[in-house]
């Protein structure tokens, strides 16, 4: 007497019903990874095109105050000419030496009080051109890659 057990054996239906379930456990398989790919492919490709737009939407921010930079430096330079001018009108009237070092001293110190004054303004819309430039590309890419790593 033998211990050990009988194998069942496998049939020719048996064998066909388990091929067909194995198939269809991979065709499902294989569907649900497609469905996922596709909603990934989705969700990445309209996050790029949110990103294209965000970055177009700077690009035309950044522009804009750049344009402003340009023509408040211009505004300086002919408020410094016109400066200039009116300064060298007033020298040619002057009479004696010691008037004439007044008013250049004068002049001087106003000259320089006015260049600080235009840094200043320079510098600001330079900080504000960075501020507006950057801040919704932080906050978007911020959002792009909070929303990728919920699909991953």
């Amino acid at each position: 007497m033998s211990t050990k057990k009988a194998k069942p054996e496998m049939t020719t239906e048996t064998m066909a019903k388990a091929t067909e379930q194995v198939a269809g456990n991979v065709a499902s398989f294989a569907q649900k990874t497609l469905d996922q790919a596709q909603g990934a492919f989705e969700k990445v490709s309209e996050v790029a095109h949110g990103n294209v737009q965000l970055f177009d939407a700077a690009a035309n921010a950044y522009k804009n105050r750049v344009t402003d930079i340009q023509l408040k430096s211009m505004e300086f330079v002919q408020l410094n000419i016109n400066s200039g001018f009116a300064f060298a009108r007033k020298l040619f009237a002057v009479r004696d030496a010691q008037e004439a070092v007044n008013l250049q001293q004068g002049f001087f110190k106003e000259q320089a009080e006015t260049l600080q004054r235009q840094a200043a303004e320079l510098s600001e819309l330079s900080v504000a051109l960075a501020k507006e430039s950057l801040k919704p590309v932080q906050e978007q890419m911020s959002k792009s890659f909070a929303s990728l790593s919920k699909v991953a």
